[in-house]
């Protein structure tokens, strides 16, 4: 296994992955110039096949964590900003109960390179 530590923003993939796993980066991305940036080196780095694994703040979730904004997504509109090409596998609604007690639900998408 191959872990890569990088602003994704900035990073150029060198080579293809088989599973792109993000829990709780693209619910900080509010831009939409980053959230474009951020899936097209998601596009660049997935490999013909490749599986997508996103969570994000679900829709009723919370409007910020640790004092930055973010963007809640219900599942159908998570998937919908993945673009063309990916089928939906599964999705999950799982609530994160955090050390201090606050619930925080969250949207979890399993997706495929159609």
């Amino acid at each position: 296994m191959r872990c890569v530590r990088a602003d994704l923003l900035e990073w150029q993939p060198d080579r293809r992955y088989e599973l792109w796993h993000d829990r709780a980066v693209f619910h900080f991305l509010v831009d939409e110039h980053d959230r474009e940036r951020y899936l097209a080196t998601l596009n660049d780095a997935l490999a013909p096949g490749g599986r997508v694994i996103i969570a994000t703040f679900a829709d009723d979730g919370p409007e910020m964590c640790s004092g930055l904004p973010v963007r809640r997504y219900a599942a159908e509109d998570l998937t919908a900003a993945l673009g063309e090409g990916f089928e939906l596998v599964e999705t999950r609604r799982e609530v994160h109960v955090t050390p201090r007690g606050a619930s925080q639900p969250f949207t979890w998408v399993a997706t495929r390179i159609g």
